[in-house]
């Protein structure tokens, strides 16, 4: 056989180990000159496979394994597309499939793909295949002379041979069968895997999706399944069948079409083009953003010029589609965010209102953006308030229709940890050991491992792992799992629109939450010629659409943030020090630590400093501060690049620079050096090579040296690894700059904002409340009259929600507040449980009301109202059921003061009236420093009390133990380590839920840390 005809990938979920690479690496060795992917009910792998076969040079067949409904059963045939047509076909049967209810194609449509499609008998569970099993062959023969009617000669029945009895059987009687009825007989080898050896791993998974278990005496039943090669299919089958095979796997002819747009078009008014009308709009928005002052020439121009490239391009409609459903954001009450990425270069896309920074004052790049000599689709990412995202999407959707808008799929990779746990749990390893086990895998940035690499380098989990026999046997099976993905989900962001219905373009599935969404995922959207748009949603600008109502409801003042002025000294010295907690992308103790030296005084510095706090450009940092204050000469590579790097004081920082530059000495097109800048980031050889040789050529007709020229591109190439996008740092830094702007003039509407937003996070609650006492605002318990869902401004302080507090859910929150408008304030704890009886207010919430302090303001202890609240309950259900109205006496409780605190911080996340480590500290004789204050003391000794959070014990490259810390006081988290000699002096202080006294010296490398030098308990202070 010239290839194989059934394969089934990774997408197939749980019934494969194929990754598409290694397929037709695999294929490539066993000189095989055909494959045809046939995954279950879909199309996910077909652009990945179709590339991946014209790398090494294989012939793909695009298949799918789909369900027919028959007689109101389903059964699986094989599909394969004849040709382009055929291709089409195939995805909109399978989006038919996918998006049905029955998750199938019923037959009388299937047959209305007949021409361009083959349709095989060739699954075990097929209708054909199960009849003859059943000895039913008869009715078998029948179905097959239907399918002969209906699908002609492009009809076949495939068979298979895995050494299996019961297969041999089947064989026989449909090829028995198959000549009764003139239907040609081909074969397959059903490929799961692509080495013998691999066939446990399947069966793992199929026993993990199903609850079964496997136990040592367990074989697999076949292990047959795997890509052989010609020789081996021709020792299974007859020569006929061989030939039939071939000669289907030469009759399809695919090639993808990828160089077709189906870009969606505007609607428009009648006899204007997009061209004129996106023309007209850019006008008289760049009329708007003067003000009606005179227009400067350089925008004229710079307007014309990208007008001018975007229509060349065809992306007037694209550009219009954008202004609108930004437009329509802004109108419906969405705060928009005022730049992402490369887009915020464009003019174009400024006086439309796309985004809100001038490209022109801040040196942007349209060609950084959008490059006629590089074509590509345009990339304009949009942030919107993360809580009314949907609400865009659905515009755009009922605007353009759903059968041209879909959102895009992801896959969710098994990973170490998973496979591992799943795995194991199949050979009955306890949970709690595998759990235990999966802590030695790291899975973050640079240190992730694989499950092999973590066996091979940590002992401790070698042990662990040799001690369970049935785990050591399958650990080959779980170093191939933890790469395959393990199901779908949805993008966070990506939309996709079509000029033409999307079914015609891609296959469609539906998501987890029954979101129509293409097969294809974003590596593969566009090239398809599908528009692909991000919908970001961001948290930070729904706190800063809260902060806005906040200021209005209690302020009085209507603020536009495009109107605040942009050199508030008051927010850049709130920045100087460092004050950046809830301010967008600087609040990390590292970027604290940069503020406070970098002393910013503009959107420039906030931009320069999120493009330098990065691995490379961070050893830079230091010298940009100090020739920022002229503690530094400022130099340049070159004096005629004074101007392009005046602003960041001589250093590269942005990859609009290096476009800059290569145009000046190289005398480059800013588009060239576009090309330039993405060949060097991405180390594209050949093309960088080619360049070089053109830069410096062109550097030399310039009248700059060789040695000039050779020494500027080899900055170019440093510079590109870690360049940052321009654009992208401004329009950052602007987001970063509004919320410090409304944090240093408006913090109570900020704090109320910012703690509304974070009800969740007990963590972050904690930060923002300590926080928010440096700025003289109290924190109010909360209330069961006056609470809301939200932290409400009470007289400058604000009101701790109800939403906050552990167990109350929206439902029984919205009956309170029902309860409260319908018939009053409550009286008493009588009252309240009275009134809200069978109102969805169930035991443990109320208990997490008492603890919280909601019923504070009734005057009797936390500690009565629990122990009393059967007596409560009791008296509420009578006086409902027969209008008793004289209350029980109460039995008043003693309450002790730290199990009170204890009990409210775990109802609302925090110590909201006292903290115990604050009561402590009253009670030492000695300087105790707040953790909030930690980071003013880089390099220095200091002493703290902490509550243990987290201790890790770890084990050190000399073998011995020591331990990573993490511990919190009333106004913050910090994380220490407790190197080996001073663990083994202190390890059994050194306990998860301990409070201690530690002296230690403040470290600072990539965060805050804590070198422990000395650990007392507190009785010892």
């Amino acid at each position: 056989m010239i290839g194989e005809l059934n394969i089934y990938s990774c997408y197939s979920f749980q019934n494969s180990t194929i990754l598409i690479q290694d397929l037709c690496k695999r294929a490539k060795e066993l000189h095989m000159e055909a494959l045809a992917l046939t995954d279950i009910n879909n199309m996910y792998g077909a652009i990945e496979f179709s590339n991946a076969c014209h790398h090494y040079d294989i012939k793909p067949i695009f298949g799918m394994q789909g369900d027919v409904l028959i007689d109101q059963e389903v059964y699986p045939f094989l599909f394969y597309a004849k040709d382009q047509i055929g291709y089409h076909d195939l995805m909109k049967i399978c989006s038919d499939i996918n998006l049905s209810e029955r998750k199938a194609i019923e037959l009388e449509r299937l047959s209305l793909y007949r021409e361009h499609l083959f349709i095989l008998s060739g699954c075990k569970e097929g209708i054909v295949e199960r009849l003859v099993l059943k000895e039913l062959e008869s009715e078998a023969l029948k179905y097959i002379a239907l399918f002969k009617k209906m699908f002609k000669d492009n009809y076949y029945i495939c068979i298979q041979d895995h050494h299996l009895k019961m297969q041999s059987f089947l064989n026989e009687r449909l090829k028995a069968l198959a000549t009764l009825q003139e239907v040609k007989v081909c074969a397959s080898n059903e490929v799961r895997y692509l080495y013998p050896q691999d066939a446990i791993a399947v069966d793992l998974m199929q026993a993990s999706i199903h609850g079964e278990k496997i136990d040592r005496n367990y074989k697999v039943q076949t292990n047959q399944m795997y890509l052989k090669d010609a020789y081996e299919m021709s020792l299974l089958f007859d020569r006929e069948i061989i030939e039939n095979t071939n000669d289907l796997l030469r009759r399809c002819n695919v090639t993808i079409e990828t160089n077709q747009m189906h870009l969606p078009h505007y609607p428009l008014p009648e006899n204007v083009t997009s061209q004129n009308y996106l023309q007209q709009l850019c006008i008289v928005g760049l009329k708007k953003r003067f003000k009606g002052k005179e227009v400067p020439r350089t925008y004229i121009e710079r307007l014309k010029k990208e007008l001018k490239v975007i229509a060349k391009m065809g992306f007037n409609d694209y550009f219009l589609i954008v202004f609108d459903y930004v437009r329509f954001a802004k109108t419906h009450d969405i705060q928009v965010g005022p730049g992402r990425g490369s887009a915020a270069g464009s003019l174009v896309s400024y006086v439309l209102g796309i985004t809100n920074i001038d490209p022109l004052k801040y040196d942007l790049l349209f060609e950084r953006f959008l490059n006629e000599e590089r074509v590509s689709m345009p990339d304009i990412d949009i942030d919107f308030q993360d809580d009314k995202r949907d609400e865009v999407v659905k515009y755009v959707t009922e605007k353009y229709g759903q059968e041209h808008v879909g959102q895009i799929v992801t896959f969710a990779t098994y990973g170490p940890k998973v496979a591992l746990r799943d795995l194991g749990k199949v050979v009955s390893v306890p949970l709690p050991k595998l759990e235990m086990m999966s802590k030695y895998i790291p899975t973050q940035g640079k240190n992730r491992k694989t499950v092999k690499e973590v066996y091979e380098s940590s002992y401790a989990f070698a042990s662990m792992v040799n001690q369970e026999e049935m785990l050591r046997k399958i650990l080959p099976a779980i170093y191939l799992v933890e790469h395959l993905p393990r199901n779908i989900s949805m993008h966070a962001a990506g939309v996709v629109l079509s000029g033409d219905c999307l079914n015609e373009v891609v296959p469609l599935t539906k998501g987890p939450n029954q979101n129509v969404l293409t097969q294809y995922s974003k590596n593969y959207i566009e090239s398809v010629g599908l528009l692909k748009m991000d919908f970001l949603g961001l948290k930070n600008l729904t706190v800063i659409s809260d902060i806005l109502k906040n200021i209005e409801k209690y302020e009085g003042v209507h603020l536009n943030l495009n109107t605040i002025p942009l050199n508030d000294e008051k927010t850049f010295k709130m920045l100087s020090n460092g004050d950046t907690l809830g301010v967008f992308q600087l609040e990390s103790p590292g970027m604290k630590n940069l503020f406070r030296k970098l002393k910013p005084s503009s959107i420039e510095d906030i931009g320069a400093a999120n493009a330098l706090y990065r691995p490379g450009p961070m050893s830079q940092i230091p010298h940009y501060i100090a020739r920022k204050f002229h503690q530094e000469k400022v130099e340049y590579p070159h004096d005629d690049l004074k101007d392009i790097l005046k602003s960041t004081y001589g250093i590269i920082i942005y990859q609009e620079q290096l476009m800059q530059v290569a145009q000046k000495i190289a005398g480059f097109s800013l588009a060239k050096a576009d090309i330039l800048r993405q060949a060097t980031s991405k180390k594209t050889l050949g093309l960088m090579e080619s360049m070089k040789e053109e830069f410096i050529s062109g550097a030399l007709k310039n009248g700059y040296e060789k040695n000039q020229a050779e020494y500027i591109f080899g900055l170019i190439e440093k510079f590109a690894d870690y360049g940052f996008n321009k654009a992208h740092a401004i329009a950052y830094g602007l987001i970063g700059y509004q919320l410090a702007y409304l944090k240093a003039n408006y913090p109570l509407s900020f704090y109320g904002a910012i703690l509304s937003n974070e009800q969740n996070s007990d963590v972050h609650k904690m930060e923002y409340i300590a926080e928010a006492k440096k700025y003289q605002i109290r924190i109010l318990p909360p209330s069961i009259n006056y609470s809301e869902h939200y932290f409400k401004q009470v007289e400058g302080d604000l009101r701790f929600s109800l939403l906050a507090i552990k167990n109350v859910g929206q439902a029984g929150y919205l009956a309170i507040v029902e309860e409260r408008q319908k018939n009053g304030l409550f009286k008493d704890i009588f009252d309240f449980v009275s009134r809200m009886e069978g109102k969805k207010i169930t035991s443990l919430m109320l208990e997490s009301l008492i603890d919280a302090g909601a019923f504070d303001e009734f005057g009797l202890n936390r500690a009565t109202l629990k122990a009393n609240l059967e007596k409560i309950t009791e008296y509420a259900h009578l006086k409902n059921m027969i209008g008793i109205d004289e209350p029980p006496i109460l039995e008043i409780i003693k309450e002790n003061k730290m199990v009170r605190l204890e009990l409210e911080k775990k109802a609302i996340g925090v110590y909201l009236t006292q903290h115990p480590l604050a009561y402590m500290k009253q009670k030492i004789n000695q300087p105790i420093l707040a953790v909030a204050n930690l980071n003013e003391y880089v390099s220095k000794n200091v002493r703290v009390l902490l509550s243990l959070l987290r201790v890790k014990v770890i084990v050190d490259k000399k073998g011995n133990e020591m331990c990573f810390i993490e511990g919190f006081d009333e106004t913050g988290n910090v994380e220490g380590v407790v190197f080996s000699s001073t663990y083994q002096r202190y390890k059994t202080l050194l306990e998860k839920n301990k409070i201690v006294c530690i002296e230690g010296k403040m470290n600072y490398r990539d965060k805050l840390s804590l070198v422990v030098q000395n650990v007392k308990e507190v009785n010892e202070v």
